[in-house]
């Protein structure tokens, strides 16, 4: 029997209440489930012969009808070996997986699917998010796939490329000036006055719940032989959250031993979560967001900061920042490998440098970067870079 729990003080609620925040302390909320009978109905050795998208762990997830579910697919995405950057650092073993395959380009489709099939299965027949791009686009997708409306609020300097993206799939697009507190800020008050029905990706349980199934792949597609790190950009916290939550899950149910050590890279220039790590703090403080090219890290007080700390420590990882110079040089490395990812994906290639420079990982070991979104998703970005023409420092 899965219910919902708040992660800060522990209040339980059903499923069926449909709630984001807990009411007693207004902490966004988990899906939580009883790993025994996990335990006792899942088998490893039956997924070969199941759909090939993050529903063949449907064991692991809410349990949703099927004429509800709103899939395109998504997940399953390839494990890439390194061939010139593993030289670079001289790893032992360096690894992609390109989440940026996901069929609408980014990580975000994992946390879509299920969160649109909810609101499909309640029938709700319109819904709003906020989003700098990739969660707006993916939310887009599936919405449109449901025959939901959709509205996405934006950021006023929102890259084109995403905002014709959303709008290609029948999306109403509302620019808000500022940058994402503002547009977080217009958001939260039309939903707060009953305006819209919030679906959002930050603080949505079953949004959430989807990045489990990342950890659920690794551990799959590299048949147990986990990576002893991986590094994830980290905003909002979805996919760093999502992914130790898969993974903690697996060892609770004994499909594997232990768990890879987890860290986390941000920009200096919006890095609330690093600032709170390096002080050993249980929780997040607010900070004024600066420019960055990694517009999906410029998240200046993440909904789930404390969840997101408590697993950091838990799992032994680490938290570094990584400057706009080395951004960019990161985004070229990943383009001489053959990936051409947006720019927020190659905050990893810097972080993991940082994090052998400070002895965290050795090159005895293995690591995994996950690239979450694709390079279309800003060519003004790219056409700077790759013509010289950046004045990125």
């Amino acid at each position: 029997m899965s219910f919902l729990k708040c992660d800060k003080c522990g209040s339980n609620y059903s499923l069926e209440e449909d709630l984001m925040l807990c009411r007693n302390c207004n902490y966004p909320l988990m899906i939580q489930y009883d790993l025994d009978r996990i335990h006792e109905d899942f088998d490893f050795k039956r997924l070969s012969g199941r759909v090939r998208s993050i529903w063949r762990y449907f064991e692991f997830l809410p349990r949703i009808e099927d004429k509800f579910i709103v899939s395109l697919m998504e997940g399953l995405t390839p494990i890439l070996d390194s061939n010139r950057i593993i030289d670079l650092f001289g790893l032992r073993g360096l690894k992609f997986k390109l989440e940026y395959l996901n069929p609408t380009g980014s990580l975000k489709d994992r946390g879509s699917t299920l969160l649109i099939s909810w609101v499909n299965k309640l029938g709700v027949k319109s819904i709003a998010d906020d989003s700098s791009g990739n969660a707006g686009i993916s939310l887009s997708a599936y919405s449109a796939k449901a025959g939901i409306n959709c509205t996405i609020y934006v950021p006023e300097h929102t890259p084109i490329d995403k905002i014709i993206q959303a709008i290609s799939y029948g999306a109403k697009v509302v620019r808000v000036s500022g940058g994402r507190t503002e547009t977080s800020k217009e958001i939260m008050s039309l939903w707060k006055m009953g305006k819209l029905y919030y679906a959002s990706h930050n603080m949505s349980p079953f949004f959430l719940d989807g990045f489990k199934t990342f950890a659920y792949e690794v551990i799959e597609q590299l048949n147990g032989d986990l990576p002893d790190h991986i590094i994830f950009p980290t905003g909002g916290g979805s996919l760093f959250l999502g992914a130790y939550r898969g993974f903690m899950e697996a060892k609770a149910i004994g499909w594997i031993n232990d768990i890879p050590k987890l860290h986390i890279v941000q920009p200096e220039a919006c890095n609330p979560i690093v600032k709170a790590f390096e002080r050993r703090l249980s929780y997040v403080e607010p900070i004024v967001e600066g420019e960055t090219i990694a517009g999906g890290l410029r998240i200046s007080n993440p909904p789930r900061g404390e969840s997101i700390l408590k697993a950091l420590y838990d799992c032994k990882g680490f938290a570094v920042s990584v400057s706009e110079g080395e951004i960019v040089d990161g985004y070229i490395k990943l383009a001489k490998e053959g990936i051409f990812a947006e720019p927020t994906s190659a905050t990893v290639i810097p972080a993991l440098k940082r994090l052998l420079d400070l002895n965290v990982i050795c090159k005895d070991e293995k690591v995994l970067l996950p690239i979450t979104g694709f390079g279309l998703k800003d060519v003004k970005t790219a056409v700077k870079i790759f013509h010289g023409e950046s004045q990125i420092k």
